[in-house]
C-alpha cells in the first residue's frame, strides 16, 4: 500500500485539488431542513400482539406432535428389528449390496467380469 501511495504522491504531489468552500457546513442543517417539505407526523396506533395468549397453546401442540412422532419412530424401529430377526431366521441367503448395485446398473455377469479384468 505504501508503494502506491508513494508513487501517487511522487507523480501528483500532496496538493488537494478539491476544497470545501469556507462556511459551507455552518448553516447546512438549517438549509436542508428548510428545503424539506413540511408534513404532519402520522400517528400509528400500536396494539398489543395476541401471540402471548396463544403461546402456551402452541407450545403444548408442538410438544404433543414431538411426543407422537417419537412414539411412532420407537414403534416403527422395534417392528423393524423383530421383522429382521424373523426374516433372517427364515431366509439363510441374503441379498447383498453388490447384488442391489448390479440390479440398479443392470449389469450381468459378463459385464462384471469385464469390469474386474480391466481394473
Amino acid at each position: 500500500m505504501e508503494k502506491e501511495t508513494f508513487f501517487l504522491e511522487k507523480k501528483f504531489g500532496k496538493a488537494q485539488p478539491f476544497k470545501v468552500p469556507d462556511g459551507y457546513f455552518d448553516g447546512f442543517v438549517k438549509d436542508l431542513m428548510e428545503k424539506l417539505p413540511e408534513e404532519e407526523a402520522r400517528v400509528i396506533e400500536m396494539r398489543p400482539s395476541k401471540w402471548h395468549l396463544y403461546r402456551p397453546l402452541a407450545i403444548a401442540a408442538a410438544s404433543i406432535c414431538v411426543a407422537i412422532f417419537s412414539v411412532g419412530m420407537y414403534l416403527h424401529s422395534s417392528e423393524n428389528t423383530e421383522n429382521k430377526q424373523f426374516t433372517a431366521a427364515q431366509n439363510t441367503t441374503s441379498y447383498s449390496a453388490i447384488d442391489e448395485a448390479a440390479d440398479y446398473t443392470m449389469m450381468d455377469n459378463l459385464d462384471m467380469y469385464a469390469y474386474v479384468s480391466e481394473h
